[in-house]
């Protein structure tokens, strides 16, 4: 993969295919942010084996402006602890501009450790650290489970 694939919009998402076996549309793009090159480079091809078109940034600011730059992914991958700012505040910035975005967040911590805002307490998916790849899909389809019945009932922003 080349520095021009990982930082450039996501190719073929303006019609994704049919359901993956997350859940998920088939190429679907997601916006993994992970500032360790190696486990970003690692969590982009396991999403690519899951059917997902996967853009990295290294870093939040850099995924602000990949998504204020288009395509809008179907979700947002992100460690929670990064340099500047961290997994929380780009989720929460990220929804301002893209409300309802359905968010996974990867830490280390244990999710019970984890005080998330209220405005991330629907369509956010935890994924603890370390994992493989029977545990990303997992998250994965019960965030999509998260967000089907989350657009059941209406709700879009929280």
């Amino acid at each position: 993969m080349t520095s021009e694939s990982i930082d450039s919009p996501a190719r073929g998402t303006a019609e994704p295919e049919s359901e993956g076996r997350t859940g998920w549309p088939q190429n679907a793009a997601v916006l993994v942010v992970e500032d360790d090159p190696l486990i970003g480079l690692n969590l982009v091809q396991m999403l690519e084996m899951l059917g997902f078109e996967a853009r990295l940034a290294p870093r939040a600011e850099k995924a602000l402006a990949m998504l204020a730059e288009g395509p809008a992914p179907v979700l947002l991958l992100t460690d929670l602890r990064l340099p500047g700012m961290n997994g929380v505040a780009l989720a929460m910035e990220a929804r301002r501009s893209h409300p309802g975005l359905p968010v996974l967040l990867t830490t280390g911590q244990a999710q019970d450790e984890l005080n998330l805002p209220a405005e991330l307490t629907k369509r956010t998916g935890f994924l603890g650290k370390p994992y493989a790849m029977r545990q990303l899909e997992a998250a994965l389809s019960a965030l999509r489970q998260q967000t089907r019945e989350d657009a059941g009932t209406g709700q879009t922003s929280a």
